[in-house]
């Protein structure tokens, strides 16, 4: 200890402040690498958490006395580590966090003294939870509400309200749910409601009613739509891989337009059967009547008898109900734009196998055109003018105007564009041409007689030996 007291005391005083204050340094990083490796070192229990259940954790972790705390932007929270797992799961087994929906746990504890009314209020509160939270497990939805209106039976027959549902779905940004989600949706929801049924769901998004979460009449819509297009796309798909695969083509459009007619028909039809003798019907019951007068005191007039018969007959019924499933196709009309080249032969067989892959039928007034690029400045060629099908139904006997030329019709020009065209760029070639040549002739100097030759070289040879003589 005097050993440090006579060093201390040899110390300058600037030297004694720079020990105490390294000295100070010393401890300070002693003491919070101490605080550092005998304080738990936290984890992320929860993340990307909504406030409402980042408070809900905290009140549950409150309640136990588990130490926590929030991350720096507020949405996770982290506990010790030697706690993790074992507070997760008393968490999720708890229900936290709920989302802010209540479900069946309102009936965790039972109050004898609620009126049946408070009960049918829990009971629909606790089925609006439940579905938001089933709902809520979608990937993309942030929130979701769920309104419910629960038939209630009524005094007499027939008097029964229908239940209906409505659902609002607050979707992530970026993030939008499918028809096909929307309408199992709408089928999880009315399987969970008495009464139900999913035509009285509507499900309502961001920027209103979803595809495929409307009513009754915006369904039938879609699937009609969706119908016709799956129709119009398969027949589509058949006739580009007859293109591709028979002809080897692979610059080539195809239009399909398919008129389905989705009207769904019931026809009744009833009629009698014919039974029996003649078909008069089965004989039920026959009745006769006879009357007669008297004989005369005479003797000389026969007695007179009437006789009436009546029968009853039952005739028989047949009935007979069709009803004509829609998705019938009225009229289909097909679009086929090939590149040019094609020979009338190879028209034909492409006509032939489009009639067959498509189906077309000329009675109901199916139309096939095929048209072909051209090199003039329409830019399309009709090869097919008459697209409708002949009237026996035989795609042969259609004509193919614009593959055959008629007699004495003067053929299409073997240049590929306009003959104007080619009259202006020879005109501009000519012009060019002449500019160019007129100024090479105008840059060549004019040839130097003979005299005028020799008295150029001799001033030149002056030139030479005055430069000689000066060098």
């Amino acid at each position: 200890m005097n050993a440090f007291n006579e060093f201390f005391r040899s110390l300058g005083s600037g030297a004694r402040t720079g020990f105490l204050a390294g000295a100070l340094l010393i401890v300070l990083g002693m003491i919070a690498a101490l605080w550092w490796v005998f304080s738990p070192s936290y984890q992320l229990l929860f993340g990307d958490l909504r406030e409402a259940d980042a408070a809900e954790i905290a009140q549950s972790l409150t309640e136990w006395k588990v130490p926590y705390r929030y991350t720096d932007d507020g949405r996770g929270i982290e506990v010790p580590q030697s706690q993790v797992y074992d507070t997760r799961m008393k968490l999720v087994s708890a229900g936290v966090p709920s989302g802010g929906h209540a479900g069946f746990e309102l009936f965790d504890d039972a109050d004898f003294g609620v009126t049946e009314f408070a009960q049918r209020v829990n009971y629909q509160r606790a089925i609006q939870g439940e579905l938001e939270r089933s709902i809520a497990a979608l990937p993309g939805v942030q929130n979701v509400r769920v309104h419910l209106t629960i038939r209630r039976p009524g005094l007499f027959v027939g008097q029964d309200d229908a239940s209906k549902a409505s659902i609002v779905v607050g979707m992530l940004p970026g993030e939008m749910l499918t028809a096909a989600q929307v309408r199992g949706i709408r089928n999880l929801v009315a399987s969970a409601v008495d009464g139900l049924s999913p035509a009285a769901v509507v499900v309502l998004g961001p920027t209103g009613v979803m595809p495929g979460g409307g009513g009754a009449g915006e369904d039938s819509l879609m699937s009609q739509n969706e119908e016709q297009s799956g129709y119009e796309a398969r027949v589509r798909e058949r006739i580009s891989d007859l293109l591709s695969q028979a002809f080897q083509l692979r610059d080539f459009r195809v239009s399909v337009d398919a008129r389905v007619n989705f009207d769904q028909v019931k026809r009744v039809s009833e009629r009698l059967l014919e039974q029996g003798e003649g078909g008069n019907g089965l004989l039920v019951r026959k009745r006769v009547n006879r009357s007669g007068a008297a004989p005369t005191a005479d003797a000389t007039q026969a007695p007179t008898t009437q006789s009436q018969e009546e029968y009853d007959y039952a005739h028989g019924s047949e009935r007979e109900e069709t009803i004509r499933a829609p998705g019938r196709v009225e009229r289909l009309s097909i679009a086929v734009l090939v590149p040019p080249g094609l020979s009338s032969a190879e028209i034909e067989r492409l006509r032939k196998l489009i009639t067959a892959a498509a189906g077309l039928d000329s009675e109901r007034g199916d139309r096939l055109e095929i048209s072909a690029l051209a090199d003039g400045p329409s830019g399309i060629k009709a090869i097919d003018e008459n697209p409708v099908l002949s009237a026996s139904g035989d795609p042969d006997k259609a004509a193919v105007p614009g593959t055959a030329r008629p007699s004495g019709a003067s053929g299409p020009s073997r240049l590929p564009g306009p003959l104007w065209t080619w009259i202006a760029l020879a005109i501009v070639v000519g012009l060019l041409g002449g500019i160019v040549l007129a100024r090479l002739f105008r840059s060549t100097p004019p040839a130097l007689r003979p005299q005028e030759r020799d008295a150029v070289l001799a001033k030149m040879r002056v030139w030479l030996a005055e430069g000689g003589n000066a060098s």
